[in-house]
């Protein structure tokens, strides 16, 4: 599988450097046109590194495509799960690149300034924060590969618009059933930055962060949904190379 997300990095790694360039200069920009840590300039930075991670779902969701239809890539000796696995965990790990890019970052910000504009309990909630957005960014990837495969499994016309159907079926069917069964959208992006900020008289910043309840089953319920997708996507991947 390293061989495989080795390869897939090799083939897309002037588009990743350039975005993550471009990110870098843009941070750069940003920082150097204000000398505050005000709301709208942390704003703008999260703002930049979501972009960043939207944009490696797309080079990671465009070679996993390529690879579908690469007759080359079926040929070669591998394990049909880890043909599926590795743009996932190549993804996670561009997502790490990019998190510990944000903790330079924040690092810089501390140096520089102090650290009396962070929130109580700050690193606890971020922490939280980030592997939750990670899971449903790597739970987005799953849904939109499913609907890749199932468009390039079927010989019809038109299988782009058979894969969007299915990522719109699919997706609006997740977050129906979770809204139902745990009042819930999606386990990462709902409760990613569900917390409330309170009034704390021995923090510096005067401010505390605290999470608003706490529930498993919907993440349970997601981790079973992307070990069927995985399964479906092995089982249509392994028929499309024995073909």
């Amino acid at each position: 599988m390293l061989k495989l997300i080795r390869y897939d990095f090799r083939r897309s790694r002037d588009r990743i450097l350039a975005a993550l360039v471009i990110m870098v200069l843009l941070h750069i920009g940003i920082w150097v046109s204000s000398d505050t840590t005000s709301k709208d300039i942390i704003s703008m930075h999260l703002i930049t590194y979501f972009v960043i991670g939207i944009v490696f779902l797309f080079i990671t969701v465009f070679n996993y495509n390529r690879n579908l239809k690469s007759y080359q890539r079926r040929l070669l000796p591998v394990n049909t799960l880890f043909t599926v696995l590795s743009p996932l965990l190549l993804y996670w790990l561009l997502l790490l690149v990019v998190l510990l890019i944000g903790l330079l970052h924040l690092g810089l910000y501390v140096l520089l300034y102090s650290a009396d504009f962070m929130p109580g309990n700050f690193w606890t909630v971020a922490s939280r924060s980030a592997l939750q957005c990670i899971w449903s960014a790597g739970f987005v990837l799953l849904m939109i590969m499913f609907a890749c495969t199932v468009a390039r499994s079927i010989r019809v016309r038109g299988k782009i618009w058979i894969g969007i159907a299915v990522l719109v079926a699919l997706q609006n069917g997740v977050a129906y059933l979770e809204e139902r069964m745990f009042k819930s959208y999606f386990r990462g992006i709902d409760n990613a930055f569900r917390f409330e900020v309170i009034k704390a008289s021995d923090v510096p910043s005067g401010l505390m962060l605290n999470y608003v309840g706490y529930n498993l089953w919907p993440l349970v319920f997601e981790a079973v949904i992307a070990a069927l997708l995985i399964y479906a996507m092995t089982i249509l991947v392994r028929k499309r190379t024995e073909l």
